[in-house]
């Protein structure tokens, strides 16, 4: 980004810091000592051009990765590798590939800028800021000489609107330059061939969303849209496994900007198939660290009203420190910049909200200040000496990382906690207060005891009292020069370690039946935890003995609930179940390995027999001579399941006598007297109810004989059942 832009100031703005300029005294900047080398990690967490500048040595590159880093992000500039059509100059690009790789670095590659001779000349005016004015060896390694960005640099490229792979003039078009410059720079370096740690994550361009600035991209949203689809066809075509970003948003110049793109290529009919031309969103976010959370989620929501949900990376995010006298004799306060200490309390607490929001990579903004124009960025000085953010981003790397599953919360206090349950010390809370008052909170423990890390990386245990830890929180001291009351950071942030990393166990009990004979499964479990206890179970269920396993009950549905029936199974199918738990501190037991199986028996053969049937004078349930009770002819029988449903073609007689495969469950022979509804010959029909239980053997059901009642009265007579 050009970040001598960032800051917009008004009239009013510019006299407060002069005046503040012209009073303020230098003063010392902060000087620390690193904790001991992040080796242990995961690889989430990255820093901006650690590799710059480029002389030989690197001497940033194994600073950042002994910071905890093990990411880098890094313009492949088209004006410098392709300085004319067709003249390729990769030499320094390999080299520093090449070092990534050697230091165990992965690469962010920006695919970025347009060389002049492929240049469609500006679009929508002139920069803010003249080329001269743009740092000459920012966006590509030093080592190449890299030439300015021309004043074309930022227009879209001649053939953009040709097929992706038109890299030929016999056709009479011209030439896709783009397409062509994408599909060999991928080709190039995602080729674990050429490099030890080939490079497969490619960002289309970067900041076009930078507004009235013209700085990053001059063309429409269509154009983009167009670049961004041409670049993940040129990158999957050579690297089908590479994920394709889109370009990092700038945002606050222009927040729908990326929605506009999004409805283009929603529009797309082929974008569907191709996972509508990228794989990951791409975002930056500076000074403020609760917009690591609020903004995050917010353009999360917004893109899923065009595109499925995808990954969101936060390729950029940092605080300018405005109090560091080592590298500016005369400091002065300013808006959006944050002091030394403040900034370390930044990188931790945007490091949670990033955990929170559910971002996928962290990039901080940026390993040194370099070329940065008294905007202080850097973990460390140009002279190679730390910061405290330096510091801060090592305990951030060393304690967040790996966690089952991520809560947060803010309390109306203005106390702030973002919760990593389950990570590989534990559950780690971290807290931080917004407001500027010194807070005394009551943290519920999990534990007797917990460990306090501050952001310098100072450890002090916690005993708990009365089930809970109480721990003071530093009021929020990072506050606009033009609105005080407004604080962009919140106080010094402390994390919170339970100590718990043995896992729960759980069980299915006691070997479910051979066969059931039921359309309900009844399964009960266990589960022990050693430590911080129980939370809940979760129970999984596969059909047959090579199917997959699906989810069943979640840890919500169980946490206080150790039986459940299952009722969703098809007749002579096996169904098998297994549980794992969650204990209170996240960790996660491994799935129950003495799984429970059982067959369903829902279908029976059934010989039902019915009548004769007679009319039942006296209404006594037997067949009398005295009174002289007839039979009954072309009486209709009908056999109802339990919603009232036919199971079975009707039949017409005195009796009945069938057989037929039933399910288990209760069914209802209706016997309806003829002429029924419409001309009743005086007798009422008869519902007998009957139960078709499980079993092997086929089931007999008889009744005999059956009596209707005259319509003065009514009865019911039971039927019988037995076993062959």
């Amino acid at each position: 980004m050009n970040h001598s832009l960032r800051m917009i100031l008004s009239v009013g703005t510019f006299f407060l810091l002069l005046s503040s300029l012209l009073s303020a005294s230098a003063a010392d900047g902060v000087h620390v000592t690193p904790l001991p080398p992040v080796e242990e990690t995961d690889e989430r967490g990255g820093i901006c051009f650690s590799y710059y500048p480029g002389d030989p040595d690197r001497p940033y590159l194994p600073l950042a990765r002994r910071a905890g880093s093990r990411w880098d992000r890094f313009d492949f500039s088209w004006p410098n590798i392709e300085k004319e059509d067709s003249a390729w100059q990769f030499d320094g690009h390999d080299e520093l590939v090449e070092d990534m790789g050697d230091a165990g670095m992965n690469v962010v590659g920006i695919l970025l800028w347009t060389p002049s001779w492929a240049s469609t000349g500006r679009q929508h005016g002139q920069p803010l800021s003249s080329p001269e004015e743009r740092p000459s060896d920012w966006y590509a390694p030093s080592l190449l000489a890299p030439q300015a960005p021309s004043s074309s640099a930022s227009s879209p490229p001649r053939g953009l609107y040709e097929e992706w792979h038109d890299w030929t003039t016999s056709d009479g078009d011209p030439i896709n330059y783009w397409g062509r410059y994408v599909h060999t720079i991928v080709s190039r370096y995602s080729d674990p061939a050429r490099f030890t740690r080939p490079v497969k994550h490619w960002e289309i361009w970067n900041e076009v969303d930078d507004g009235a600035w013209n700085y990053f991209w001059t063309g429409s949203e269509a154009d983009y849209a167009q670049l961004l689809k041409v670049g993940y066809q040129a990158t999957k075509d050579t690297c089908p496994d590479c994920t394709v970003l889109y370009a990092g948003l700038l945002y606050w110049a222009d927040q729908t900007y990326f929605e506009r793109v999004l409805d283009i290529l929603n529009d797309d009919a082929s974008a569907p198939a191709n996972n509508f031309y990228f794989d990951a969103m791409s975002v930056h976010l500076y000074s403020r660290s609760s917009t690591v959370y609020d903004t995050i989620n917010l353009i999360r929501s917004r893109m899923k009203q065009y595109v499925p949900d995808r990954p969101i990376w936060l390729t950029e995010t940092g605080v300018m420190v405005w109090d560091d006298a080592t590298v500016d004799p005369y400091p002065v306060k300013y808006d959006m910049a944050a002091r030394e200490e403040e900034a370390a309390a930044y990188v931790v607490q945007s490091y949670a909200n990033a955990w929170a929001s559910g971002v996928e990579r962290y990039f901080f903004f940026r390993a040194n200040d370099e070329d940065m124009k008294r905007e202080y960025f850097g973990l460390m000085r140009n002279d190679r000496s730390y910061r405290p953010s330096y510091v801060a981003y090592q305990v951030a790397r060393t304690h967040l990382m790996s966690p089952t599953m991520v809560t947060n919360w803010t309390y109306s206090s203005g106390v702030r906690r973002v919760t990593l349950w389950g990570t590989p010390e534990g559950k780690i809370s971290v807290l931080w207060n917004e407001r500027p008052q010194t807070q005394h909170f009551d943290y519920v423990a999990t534990l007797p005891t917990a460990t306090r890390v501050d952001q310098r990386g100072i450890a002090q245990t916690l005993e708990a009292t009365d089930g809970r830890y109480e721990i003071d929180l530093p009021g929020a001291t990072a506050n606009l020069v033009t609105n005080p009351d407004d604080y962009i950071i919140g106080g010094e942030p402390y994390l919170i370690i339970e100590e718990d990393t043995v896992a729960p166990s759980a069980v299915v009990l006691d070997p479910l039946p051979a066969t059931t004979y039921s359309n309900t499964i009844a399964v009960s479990w266990s589960a022990s935890d050693a430590s911080a206890g129980v939370w809940g179970v979760e129970l999984q269920m596969r059909e047959g003995s090579g199917g997959e396993w699906s989810n069943w009950l979640g840890l919500a549905e169980t946490e206080n609930t150790w039986s459940a029936a299952y009722r969703s199974g098809t007749d002579a199918t096996l169904y098998c179940f297994r549980a794992r738990a969650w204990d209170k501190a996240g960790n996660i037991g491994p799935w129950s390995d003495d799984e429970r199986c059982t067959r369903l028996q829902l279908n029976r053969e059934v010989a039902l027999s019915v009548g004769p049937v007679f009319g039942d004078e006296n209404g006594n349930g037997a067949w009398d001579s005295e009174p002289d009770e007839q039979p009954l002819d072309n009486v209709t029988f009908q056999l109802l399941d339990g919603a009232g449903s036919a199971v079975l073609p009707p039949s017409c007689g005195q009796t009945w006598n069938m057989t037929a495969t039933l399910k288990v469950g209760g069914y209802t022979i209706l016997v309806e007297p003829e002429g029924w509804p419409l001309a009743p010959p005086g007798w009422l029909p008869r519902r007998l109810s009957i139960a078709v239980s499980g079993g092997e053997a086929p089931l007999v059901i008889e009744q005999s004989p059956v009596g209707l009642l005259p319509h003065r009265s009514s009865s019911y007579l039971p039927l019988t059942a037995q076993d062959n």
